[in-house]
């Protein structure tokens, strides 16, 4: 069995959590002993929230859409969105940047179970090849009852990430970067491959292919 490092940057919030499953899962449960179970616990993270938050989104038939929150700043919407079956608003916590230097790492964002019974949200999934394209991790939210509120406490698991290796057995470890110096310097390449990428759309092509060296991690030169 090998392991499967990921570096991460967590971004906006100084606490920002990022916890095992495992860690965060009551073990008494019977099931906790399964190994079938705790194969896959152990190999998935939560993104837990960093503050308290809410919101509320007023849809209107002549389009004057409106949305009261605690921080306009904390959330990016767009007519669009909030005109789909259910609104969508995407929340700016918590926040990683992942990366890693092994090749064909999928990442795999999804919903955790209890927003939608506890905070009335449930959150936009989504996956690719990380090896080949480090992003920022966003959350967007699919709002479960329109006429409630989305009500977040601080410490309430809002999803879960998972990391897919070529081999399903490996284990994953989480490195959080914490030099300010290697931040700046992961900050500025990624915003320069990102920028490159919407103008050039290399990104479309790097997402689900296999890991190359033309495709390889835009901040992989970090790793020499």
């Amino acid at each position: 069995m090998s392991n499967t490092i990921i570096h991460y940057v967590s971004l906006g919030f100084p606490d920002n959590v990022l916890i095992r499953e495992s860690e965060f899962m009551n073990q008494d449960y019977v099931y906790s002993k399964c190994p079938v179970h705790t194969h896959k616990q152990n190999r998935v993270f939560i993104g837990l929230s960093p503050i308290d938050f809410s919101l509320r989104v007023i849809r209107k038939t002549d389009g004057l859409n409106r949305i009261i929150c605690d921080d306009t700043n904390l959330i990016t919407w767009d007519d669009e969105h909030v005109n789909s079956p259910k609104p969508v608003i995407q929340l700016k916590f918590p926040k990683f940047m992942f990366y890693t230097n092994e090749d064909d790492v999928w990442f795999d964002f999804y919903d955790h179970p209890m927003t939608a019974l506890k905070n009335n949200f449930v959150a936009v999934r989504g996956w690719f090849n990380l090896s080949n394209w480090s992003r920022v991790s966003s959350l967007g939210m699919t709002i479960v009852d329109e006429t409630k509120p989305v009500i977040i406490k601080k410490g309430d698991p809002l999803c879960r990430i998972s990391f897919y290796p070529s081999n399903l057995d490996n284990t994953i470890s989480i490195k959080e970067e914490t030099d300010q110096e290697r931040i700046k310097q992961l900050e500025q390449v990624y915003n320069e491959k990102t920028d490159e990428g919407w103008v050039d759309k290399i990104w479309k092509q790097k997402l689900f292919s296999k890991t190359n060296k033309t495709s390889k991690c835009p901040v992989g030169f970090l790793f020499k």
